[in-house]
């Protein structure tokens, strides 16, 4: 005869705390050198956002036309074409 055993619970699913890509925007410094700012959602069912360059590197949001690289306090405009 085989004992027959309750499964083990699972613990509660939490939702995932990673970022997911909402979009991508093409900009250019004062020297017309080109960057592409990733547009991030933080956390799932929200709109709290986050900015980056493709290589991780942190970018701040200044206005509809502006971004602004942080560590080198650089100016980015998104480009028209």
């Amino acid at each position: 005869m085989v004992a027959l055993r309750k499964p083990a619970e699972l613990p509660p699913r939490r939702h995932s705390a990673m970022k997911r890509e909402l979009y991508r925007e093409r900009c250019r410094d004062e020297d017309g050198n080109r960057y592409t700012v990733v547009v991030w959602r933080d956390w799932p069912g929200t709109s709290l956002t986050s900015y980056t360059l493709e290589d991780g590197t942190p970018v701040h949001y200044e206005d509809e036309c502006y971004f602004l690289i942080e560590p080198t306090r650089q100016m980015l405009t998104r480009c028209d074409d």
